[in-house]
């Protein structure tokens, strides 16, 4: 993969970073899109077309030359430490070498400190504690940012723009700006690359435009410290603590950040601050700029609010009439799930004295036994496997 070099076209309202790079011998462009960015000028490094094209280029096997300027420190870790993290992560992506014309070691100094802000749990977890009085300065949020790099499922840019424009009100309470990023990132991942397992690279990408101004950038953590790996992983959250740093240049540090609290205590911790009330969006699966109420990121939210006590105060977030029609089906999967963030919920509910009803143990185990043929079928295949290995005609997936 030769990537060219940087372009920065001004366009109505908005800035736009452009670069040329060809994949599988295909001529194509990727392109960022900055609007509201409250006077912050962007960088002409290659560093955010770098991070955003090294999964694509690393699952075709190609290796990359920059026709540009690149900060060292990411270079060497992108040659380095992160390939040997993400290829335990992702099996399928083969280790490649990365050149460039030119490196960059001298550090902006840059002050500022910016975070994505979805209004989801994590994001509204963060701006608790990293935009509060206590907060020591070189870490107060100074700016927020939303993006569009492959969250947004089937509204696409439509449903970024009206999600946008749904949370403008929040970060205008605050007095922070609010920049939005558009871009096209997302066709050059594909299925094979999809957006959970690949959400952390896509976001720390953008920070990188802005980093004559931003010294650091805060990534809302999905899990906690117990639950943190690096391994083969349907979730590229699970190592963010270990992956973000290695994201970093002279001039802007990543950091993940929540990590210290359960989703729940995040949860219980948001619901102490009137701004989530009206505007906490968790939802994955709908279209539309709203929470659906059924899917299990709003189930789970919603079950934790229930058991607090807390649900009332959600009721313009959320249609209530929805949850409790799904709300026993969800007990029941959640009592017999691995997801370390619905076992939890489990957990904390007994510490409370909260007691699910005998009809949800009675779900519970009628779905664990129409499960048990495929877990059956599922551990009868390691065995097999293993002699046909032996016989070589076998080959499982090798780490590097």
């Amino acid at each position: 993969m030769d990537i060219g070099p940087v372009s920065i076209v001004p366009k109505e309202g908005a800035i736009v970073y452009q670069v040329n790079f060809d994949l599988k011998g295909q001529a194509q462009q990727l392109w960022f899109e900055i609007s509201h960015s409250a006077n912050l000028s962007v960088s002409n490094s290659a560093d955010t077309a770098l991070v955003s094209l090294l999964l694509p280029a690393m699952l075709a096997n190609e290796s990359i030359h920059v026709s540009g300027s690149v900060s060292e420190q990411l270079l060497f870790n992108l040659n380095n430490a992160y390939q040997t993290l993400v290829i335990q992560q992702i099996p399928k992506l083969q280790r490649i070498t990365i050149t460039a014309d030119h490196c960059c070691n001298k550090s902006n100094s840059a002050t500022g400190v910016i975070s994505g802000f979805s209004a989801g749990v994590d994001s509204f977890c963060t701006i608790t504690d990293y935009f509060a009085d206590s907060t020591p300065s070189a870490l107060k949020i100074s700016h927020l940012l939303y993006n569009n790099v492959g969250s947004h499922g089937l509204g696409k840019e439509r449903l970024f723009r009206e999600r946008y424009e749904q949370l403008k009100h929040s970060a205008s309470t605050w007095k922070l700006p609010f920049i939005m990023v558009n871009s096209n990132m997302n066709d050059f991942y594909k299925r094979a690359l999809d957006f959970q397992l690949t959400h952390t690279i896509r976001n720390a990408a953008i920070p990188l435009l802005f980093q004559k101004h931003i010294g650091h950038f805060l990534y809302s953590s999905a899990y906690s410290y117990q639950d943190l790996y690096v391994g083969s992983s349907y979730d590229m959250a699970y190592s963010d603590v270990f992956s973000l740093p290695l994201l970093s240049t002279e001039s802007l540090q990543s950091h993940s950040v929540g990590s210290e609290y359960s989703r729940v205590e995040k949860t219980l911790r948001i619901s102490y601050n009137s701004h989530s009330f009206k505007v906490l969006d968790v939802c994955v699966k709908g279209d539309l700029a709203q929470n659906c109420s059924h899917c299990e990121k709003c189930l789970r939210t919603l079950l934790t609010l229930d058991i607090a006590d807390k649900l009332s105060l959600y009721q313009d977030s959320f249609d209530m009439a929805v949850y409790q029609q799904h709300k026993d089906q969800f007990i029941a999967d959640m009592l017999i799930s691995k997801d370390p963030l619905l076992k939890e919920i489990v957990l904390w509910a007994k510490q409370q004295r909260y007691y699910f009803s005998f009809k949800h143990y009675l779900l519970a185990a009628f779905l664990y036994l129409k499960g048990t043929p495929n877990i059956a079928l599922k551990n009868a295949k390691k065995p097999v496997k293993f002699v046909l290995a032996r016989l070589g005609l076998y080959h499982p997936k090798q780490y590097h």
